[in-house]
């Protein structure tokens, strides 16, 4: 092995072209490789979404809902069927088994939604099956405002979204704020009765009347010639002409009975933006979502280019805003990386400016740009992408990756000083340190090895931080061994200046110091034993810190963001133009704020980053959600967690509509982080669980946004038919049912097909007189559907005389887990609070309250999440321990010396939980990769030092053990302490970067100092005290 190192210290000029090569390769790859916000994470979900207009929540589950689950439960390698059902609305949620055939398991779910369809309400839209994709969220939220009506606003929304999704890269762009054309027929009750016409009777005829088929082929003069049969409606206008019926011979037109309408669909959502605090104005919005797979920034700057270029034609007079870009949140990520990635190389220089030498210092400096250039070719050419996930890894990796540069550039440094010849002392460094720093390496592959098996959406969201410290560790190690000689052959010189000559003499006088000290501690068997009982004692501290709470315990910790969302739910059945009132009430209090920069209302859906879970976007009348762009973070006052706090405070006022606010969530979806889900089967049951676990946890400190699935559960009207009097007249109750629904929600008879667009016609009938708008016309009494005349073969008769009306309690939302039904409690967590404390003192204040017969209860969200990954990822670290311990098992042959090396990796604990409780940070997944990593780092410390041991063990040369272990712990004295004070030291820009990132920084510089004590002290201890007869004999002595 040594060889093949040494063969790039004599070809230096061939080793030279091979950097240059590698730096071109990998600067290539830098500017070819994907870039994104979050992975692509292949999530194994699918969606199945059926719209019913109109429909109750019970009617949705029971016609739309039931129907469907029954047939998806058969699919093969299910994991869990769960469903919610609200007005209008099904959606079906299929997961599936990890092992499981993502594309093979979507293929049968759209094929038992095929076989579901037949047995649907003819009224219910075809069933929408869609994949869930963690990255499906918009790349960049745009809004135009400019005062038009609302039809030419809608026709500029389509002709700017059917522009944005012809640029290569954009899958596609969804629109809010605008209205599609429609035609509505409302038919007049007077008019249908004095012709004997029905509702079903008009919009029958107008479907029959738009027809357009081929007719088939005629033979003339022996030429076959198509036949087409075009009788379609062409325009609206046509709609009038229309017959609907005879009398006495003569035909009935449509404009005969009823009102025609061209105009605009009834509004499903608003839009506006305010900018400067300047009063809201229309808008629509605009999400652009990517193609799986494109690069984010291309794509968003190719849709900023194609906005200029359209601002003095289609978009002239309008003001388009980017209300969010996650190209310029990754141009922002990469730049803080190369500012936290630059600003470390200048601290690691310094410090071994200080200790070693300028020349030493630039050598081990350029190892670390270097590794990172030669690691993008292996993360491009493996088809990883820059997103945040692998941002995060190659921050970790730089406190990792600077170690066996310095390593090789301090033994260069002292040999060279030894042999006075820089070839020589470059071939004697790679022969006593290529072995070790390989096996140091090794074991820390091995550590990270494990993460590729974590479960679920977390190990899918963390599956490129295996993948690129991998790659960095193997760059490293090549740098180190194959291009760092060559450097340092470069840059040594003979001649040492004063202050080298100072350097030097410090480092004898320091090493000097180490070996009288350690040869002392040897020699004090109370002081070694007070050592040990004292190390134990802070381990079972430090293992009590985040039990204690003391250490608080999170998943990912919150990060200051240019972003805040609110959103705002409505009680069941509010218009949408009450909840446009409500939504201009909390925009008032954003107006004048000096922290908001803009926001953008949309009114009639939730937010697609609130703080909802995965796929968890809705859309009613009820709903409405404001996206705030704050001022940057260097021009606040204040946090965008402060923010979010200060404004939940203010929304108090607000009692008769509920408002949240939530600030963008770090790591993989989890939904809200305290989730209380009941299970049971009697709703009513469910209801009272429900009521119960809300009060307990709004009185629960800490708690804050609690929210039920039945809040908005509400009375309706029950129409019971009358079977024997419809039966006498000779109607069914399925005519009864769809001529109540014709009358109440109107429905679409038939669709105007034109080249630019599809304009549907809607069949209602005046059930308000008084109507002015179309949408106005349904509004009515429940006398006033009594008096709805329905007419049958025995001539026409009044509604009221078949139905008899009740009122009784209606479900907005009815939820079911694997066919059974369940209800839930979801809170946030104030700020100081963590969610794992927010839900132990929940449990127990509910361990003292019974619960209904037959409801289960089961606590989740975040508090669910953390338990898993952190059990998973202790198991990954215990899994990546064994891997090291057959590492160096073969590295040492001893498994008494790789068992002391392994020690001091729990260890270290004490050091990581010292430092997160005085820097107040939290024990988070982060914190958890800085321990994985933090392993590392030690073991390669140590094999250095036990290495150096056992080489003197052999030849010792007649020397005590005492003297053998104090010469070679001091032989590696400068190298571990270099190393450890240049990744200390190198994290602290890492640790101001942000939230983020500071438990991680913090858990990497405490643990390694601690480590270090540990690796100079305890391990020469031990070695001393049990050398073990196969390395050392007391005869030796």
């Amino acid at each position: 092995m040594h060889k093949f190192w040494y063969f790039f210290i004599e070809k230096r000029q061939f080793t030279a072209l091979l950097v240059a090569a590698l730096v071109i390769a990998g600067f290539a790859s830098v500017v070819a490789i994907p870039k994104e916000s979050t992975p692509e994470v292949e999530v194994p979900i699918a969606v199945v979404s059926t719209t019913l207009r109109g429909a109750s929540a019970e009617d949705v589950a029971e016609l739309v809902t039931r129907e469907i689950e029954k047939e998806v439960a058969t699919v093969e390698n299910l994991s869990k069927l769960t469903s919610t059902s609200r007005e209008g609305v099904s959606i079906v949620v299929a997961e599936f088994e990890a092992s499981a055939n993502l594309e093979t398991s979507i293929q049968e779910v759209k094929d038992a939604v095929d076989r579901a369809k037949s047995s649907l309400p003819r009224d219910a839209d075809d069933p929408s099956v869609l994949q869930i994709n963690f990255s499906d969220q918009p790349i960049l939220i745009l809004s135009l405002s400019g005062g038009l009506p609302p039809a030419e606003f809608s026709k500029l929304g389509e002709e700017i979204a059917d522009e944005l999704e012809s640029i290569p890269g954009v899958a596609r762009v969804d629109i809010s704020g605008t209205r599609d054309r429609e035609v509505s027929v409302v038919a007049r009750r007077e008019s249908l009765e004095a012709f004997g016409l029905s509702l079903m009777d008009i919009a029958s005829a107008i479907a029959a009347s738009n027809a357009s088929i081929p007719v088939g082929t005629i033979t003339v003069d022996s030429i076959e010639y198509a036949v087409a049969f075009q009788g379609e409606l062409e325009e609206p206008e046509d709609l009038a002409s229309v017959t609907v019926g005879q009398i006495s011979g003569r035909p009935i037109y449509l404009s005969d009975v009823a009102d025609i309408v061209n105009g605009i669909e009834k509004a499903r959502s608003i839009s506006r933006v305010s900018v400067d605090g300047e009063p809201a104005a229309p808008a629509i919005t605009l999400n652009v979502y990517k193609k799986t797979g494109g690069n984010i920034i291309s794509t968003t700057n190719a849709v900023k280019e194609r906005l200029d270029e359209l601002s003095d034609t289609t978009l002239a007079g309008m003001t388009p805003l980017v209300i969010f870009s996650s190209g310029d949140e990754i141009i922002d990520d990469l730049t803080e990386l190369s500012s936290v990635g630059l600003e470390t190389v200048v601290l690691v220089m310094l410090c071994l400016f200080i200790t070693i030498g300028w020349r030493e210092s630039v050598v081990a400096g350029l190892s670390i740009p270097l590794s990172f250039v030669i690691a993008f070719i292996g993360l491009y050419a493996s088809g990883n992408t820059i997103n945040f996930v692998s941002l995060f890894s190659l921050i970790l990796a730089i406190g990792i990756l600077v170690d066996s540069g310095i390593v090789v550039t301090e033994a260069i440094h002292t040999r060279f000083r030894k042999f006075g010849d820089k070839m020589t002392a470059a071939k004697e460094a790679i022969r006593e340190y290529s072995w070790p720093l390989i096996a140091g390496t090794m074991t820390t592959v091995a550590v990270f090895i494990p993460l590729f098996f974590i479960s679920g959406i977390v190990g899918e969201f963390i599956s490129s931080i295996p993948f690129t410290i991998i790659f960095l560790l193997l760059a490293s190690i090549f740098v180190a061994l194959g291009m760092v000689p060559i450097i340092a052959i470069a840059f040594t010189r003979s001649e040492t200046n004063a202050i080298e000559k100072k350097q030097e003499k410090m480092n004898e006088q320091v090493n000097a110091w180490y070996r009288r000290w350690l040869k002392s501690v040897l020699l004090d068997k109370k002081f070694q034993r007070r050592f040990l009982w004292v190390t134990a004692f802070a381990f079972v501290i430090a293992l009590a810190l985040p039990i204690s709470g003391i250490v608080k315990v999170t998943f990912f910790p919150g990060e200051d963001a240019d972003l805040a969302f609110i959103e705002i739910e409505e009680r069941q059945g509010t218009p949408l133009s009450n909840t446009d009132l409500s939504t201009r009430a909390v925009e008032e209090l954003l107006y004048g704020d000096p922290s908001v920069e803009s926001f953008t209302s949309t009114v009639g859906g939730t937010s697609a980053f609130g703080g909802g879970s995965l796929g968890d976007v809705t859309s009613g009348s009820k709903y409405a959600n404001i996206t705030v762009n704050l001022i940057p973070k260097e021009a606040r006052d204040e946090s965008s967690a402060e923010f979010v706090e200060r404004y939940r405070k203010q929304f108090a006022v607000f009692k008769t509509f509920t408002v949240r606010a939530f600030e963008p969530q770090n790591g993989p979806p989890t939904g809200a982080p305290i989730l209380i889900t009941f299970s049971g089967k009697n709703l009513d049951d469910l209801s009272r669980a429900v009521d119960t676990a809300e009060s307990v946890l709004r009185e629960t400190p800490g708690s804050t946004e609690v929210t039920t699935s039945t809040r908005n559960d509400s009375n309706q009207f029950a129409l019971t038919i009358d079977r024997a009097k419809a039966s006498e007249v000779g109607l069914t109750p399925a005519f009864i049912a769809q001529a109540l629904r014709t009358a109440v929600s109107g429905t679409i008879s038939t669709t105007i097909a034109r080249a630019d667009e599809d304009i549907d016609v809607v069949v209602s009938t005046n059930l308000n007189p008084d109507w002015r708008e179309p949408s106005d016309a349904t509004i009515t009494t429940i006398d006033g559907l009594s008096n709805l005349p329905l007419k049958t073969p025995r001539g026409s008769i009044l509604l009221g005389s078949l139905l008899t009306a009740t009122i009784e309690k209606s479900n907005a939302v009815i939820t079911r887990e694997d066919q059974e039904n369940i209800a839930s409690v979801t809170g946030y967590v104030q700020s100081g609070y963590t969610a794992t404390e927010v839900s132990n003192a929940f449990r127990t204040a509910m361990g003292e309250i019974r619960l209904p017969s037959g409801v289960t209860m089961n606590i989740g969200g975040e508090t669910e999440d953390v338990d898993q990954s952190f059990t998973e990822m202790f198991y990954a670290l215990i899994a990546g321990m064994i891997l090291m311990l057959a590492i160096l098992v073969l590295e040492f042959n001893s498994f008494r010396y790789a068992g002391y090396l392994l020690m001091l990796i729990p260890l270290s604990l004490i050091g990581v939980m010292a430092g997160l409780a005085l820097t107040f940070q939290p024990l988070s997944f982060p914190s958890l990769l800085g321990i994985i990593a933090l392993a590392g780092v030690i073991i390669n410390h140590a094999i250095i030092l036990m290495d150096s041991v056992m080489v003197r063990m052999k030849d010792h040369q007649g020397r005590t053990l005492e003297e053998v272990v104090v010469d070679a712990a001091a032989s590696r004295l400068r190298p571990i302490f270099l190393t450890t004070i240049t990744t200390v030291v190198g994290m602290i820009p890492l640790a101001n970067a942000g939230g983020l990132w500071g438990p991680l920084a913090f858990t990497i510089m405490f643990g390694l100092a601690f480590a270090m004590i540990l690796t100079l002290v305890l391990t020469p201890i031990l070695v001393y005290r049990h050398p073990g007869r196969q390395f050392w004999n007391k005869q030796n002595d």
